[in-house]
């Protein structure tokens, strides 16, 4: 029996699989609960062989300080309370990477086809914050490896985008790519220009294809990249308006290079759970 997860900044969502299908599957408001122990107290009705949790955080030491909640996770302090005999913790967007191989052609819409070659794939997903993660081509298979380059430093393109800076400076000091690429850049974007402006998304459309791009060229994704989280699906239109692609190839003189690389939006938002449920597999074997 294999409980699978994925603790996000707002919501848990878990699923219990047994024989390879899912038996049971519930999601939680996190900010009802004291910590995540009290949620897998409530899920839990029979005994667990092992689970495989995917979290919005870096886990280090098979523990996990979620980036934007205050809970701590504790791999085997969860074991010890709960019984379990095996828990392992993902970064939620590590996991994402394992997800890859159980979608589907249905769970994806393509905003550049590019050209099909072998090579590194990426996942960028703007939600609660905003997630990536790379996946090392080894020449047969893909290697999922978590990171933390949503917290790299936002790099303004033009005056708007330093007046923005500077505005984003003056609140946060450190103004990292999450503080637009995400729900809470949304929000600081109509903040920024004092009303509830339309064009608001078609801006925040050029400055994902841009933080794309950035990734793209640092994971040198020739074998594809991917749109996941809570925002990307819901804006497929305005993605597929041309503002999202331009910016994510206007990198001068490796523009030829990135018109190249398949870019996809990944429509299954379970994604994350799926790859901790491949993760889990993986592991059992």
């Amino acid at each position: 029996m294999l409980i699978v997860g994925d603790i996000g900044g707002t919501k848990a969502n878990l699923a219990l699989i047994e024989d390879g299908r899912i038996v049971k599957e519930d999601k939680f408001l996190c900010e009802h609960f004291q910590d995540f122990s009290e949620i897998l107290e409530k899920f839990i009705d029979r005994p667990v062989q092992r689970a495989c949790l995917a979290l919005a955080g870096p886990v280090e030491d098979r523990m996990c300080q979620m980036t934007n909640l205050s809970w701590k996770i504790d791999a085997a302090a969860l074991e010890k309370r709960h019984k379990i005999p095996r828990v392992d913790l993902l970064n939620d967007l590590e996991a994402a990477g394992w997800g890859l191989r159980r979608l589907g052609p249905q769970d994806l819409e393509t905003l550049n086809v590019g050209r099909k070659q072998s090579g590194n794939q990426a996942i960028l997903a703007a939600g609660t914050g905003l997630g990536m993660a790379g996946l090392y081509w080894d020449g047969k298979r893909h290697h999922p490896f978590a990171s933390e380059g949503g917290h790299a430093d936002f790099a303004p393109r033009d005056a708007q985008e330093r007046e923005l800076w500077q505005y984003l400076h003056e609140k946060f000091g450190h103004v990292s790519v999450e503080h637009v690429v995400s729900g809470m850049g949304v929000k600081q974007l109509y903040n920024f220009r004092g009303n509830q402006s339309p064009e608001v998304l078609e801006w925040f459309a050029t400055l994902y294809g841009a933080a794309a791009g950035n990734v793209a060229l640092q994971f040198l994704t020739r074998g594809g990249l991917y749109l996941a989280g809570g925002i990307a699906p819901k804006i497929v239109k305005e993605l597929q308006n041309g503002g999202f692609m331009k910016a994510f190839v206007d990198k001068g003189r490796f523009e030829s290079l990135l018109k190249q690389i398949p870019v996809h939006v990944v429509l299954n938002e379970s994604l994350p759970l799926l790859g901790a449920w491949e993760y889990g597999l993986q592991a059992s074997d």
